[in-house]
């Protein structure tokens, strides 16, 4: 038996959206889920766990799928994840398949970490900054992380981008300590 790479699973799901034109149903589809699975911390611990047979897991995403209304490909994409122990992976799965269809659209994807939750507008304004700052377009994807008290962290590919409170803090911590 041999084991398929995550980056082979998701250049298979992509060609088959590619081939099918739903490319865009399937990203958006993954990615609702994927923010499902996320933010509640319950579920996240069950899909990874062992605990649970694959098949409870597949039904519980199957039932997800339907109320998302998830294109048929990316149902049976998760359900197949689910049946070969990947359920856990879907997330991530999602965030890789994300950036293929970005880069097939000929934008980025960008990670946005602030403290607090930010209006749909100002994602927009945001995207619409750093797009113009780096001259191509770019998607972007927010997190909350409360521990950064303040501010924003932007994570452009391997490059990060922080001004947070928490870093500006720790930095004035450590040029106190040298004094």
């Amino acid at each position: 038996m041999f084991k398929i790479s995550f980056a082979q699973i998701i250049k298979t799901i992509f060609d088959l959206a590619l081939t099918s034109g739903d490319v865009d149903a399937v990203d958006n589809g993954l990615t609702a889920l994927a923010k499902i699975i996320e933010g509640d911390a319950g579920l996240s611990r069950a899909l990874k766990s062992p605990l649970y047979k694959s098949e409870e897991k597949a039904a519980v995403l199957a039932a997800l799928g339907d109320k998302l209304g998830l294109p048929d490909l990316a149902k049976r994409f998760v359900g197949v994840a689910a049946l070969n122990r990947r359920a856990g992976d879907i997330p991530g799965m999602a965030k890789a398949f994300a950036e293929k269809a970005a880069k097939h659209r000929g934008s980025s994807r960008v990670v946005a970490r602030v403290a607090k939750p930010i209006t749909k507008e100002q994602t927009l304004d945001l995207e619409s900054a750093v797009s113009k700052s780096l001259g191509r377009t770019v998607t972007v994807d927010v997190e909350v992380d409360p521990a950064l008290i303040g501010g924003l962290q932007l994570k452009i590919g391997s490059k990060l981008v922080d001004s947070s409170i928490r870093t500006k803090l720790n930095n004035l911590t450590n040029l106190m300590k040298g004094a």
